[in-house]
């Protein structure tokens, strides 16, 4: 599977998943130097990342997550408890009604759809997103949640039961779960064979391959919808996680002897 890191990426983990929650950009710069990127690009990631309000200048060229920056870290973070989200499953929905919705602000269109599919919904039909309402969280908070995350203001989130037979036929096959299965067993293979390699790398290779491809696992992990096991089996997502925890535990001993290998002193 082809992968890249950009600069954004590369700050963005910096601030929210592995450093301090805040660092300076000579901190920054030392580091995604050392991993091949320039210091414009990585100056150029940060102001960006200000001006769109995911980071924000604390002062002195030092940089922390902004608030909706924290509620993206958070998300980022929950792979490690996706198993704690569910509870078995009624056969009820949640729908999220958005066709009032204006279409003219394609940004806030993409960060609204972003956040239904961050938390599982499909598009059963124009307007109308579902997932089953398996997840622990009340609808209410569910609502809450998906706002912090970009949801449309204007869209309606609720509880639906008793859809027709037509209509629950077409909902449980809304996910690809044989290519989610599919790519987590992929998945789960590239973890065991890049473990076994990295202690003989470079120390550089080594801290580079482990934050792509533990980026692009965790990715696909948080994109999980958290299905019940009635619609999806657990089993391949489950071990993923595992051998991904026990990856990150090693790929975080690497990039602590990284960082003091590059990292500049203040």
């Amino acid at each position: 599977m082809p992968r890249h890191l950009t600069a954004r990426e590369l700050v963005i983990d910096f601030l929210s998943n592995r450093y301090p929650r805040e660092m300076s950009v000579q901190e920054i710069a030392g580091v995604g130097i050392a991993l091949g990127f320039s210091e414009q690009s990585l100056r150029m990631a940060l102001t960006r990342l200000v001006e769109q309000s995911v980071a924000s200048n604390t002062g002195r060229g030092r940089y922390r997550l902004s608030p909706s920056g924290e509620a993206m870290r958070d998300e980022v973070r929950k792979w490690r408890h996706l198993d704690d989200l569910a509870k078995p499953w009624s056969g009820a929905w949640i729908g999220v009604f958005d066709a009032a919705i204006p279409r003219s602000d394609r940004a806030a269109l993409r960060r609204h759809e972003r956040a239904m599919r961050l938390r599982g919904f499909r598009e059963l039909q124009s307007g109308l997103w579902l997932r089953p309402a398996n997840l622990r969280d009340s609808v209410a908070e569910l609502r809450d949640h998906l706002r912090a995350l970009g949801l449309h203001p204007a869209a309606l989130v609720v509880g639906l039961h008793d859809l027709d037979e037509d209509a629950r036929a077409k909902a449980t096959g809304l996910w690809d779960i044989a290519a989610m299965l599919a790519t987590y067993r992929a998945l789960t293979d590239e973890l065991l064979a890049s473990k076994s390699k990295l202690e003989r790398l470079p120390l550089d290779t080594a801290a580079a391959e482990s934050m792509v491809l533990g980026r692009d696992v965790i990715r696909h992990i948080n994109l999980d919808p958290v299905l019940p096991e009635e619609l999806m089996p657990n089993r391949a997502l489950t071990n993923l996680i595992r051998v991904m925890t026990d990856y990150d535990q090693n790929a975080r001993q690497i990039w602590r002897r990284f960082m003091r290998a590059h990292a500049p002193r203040e």
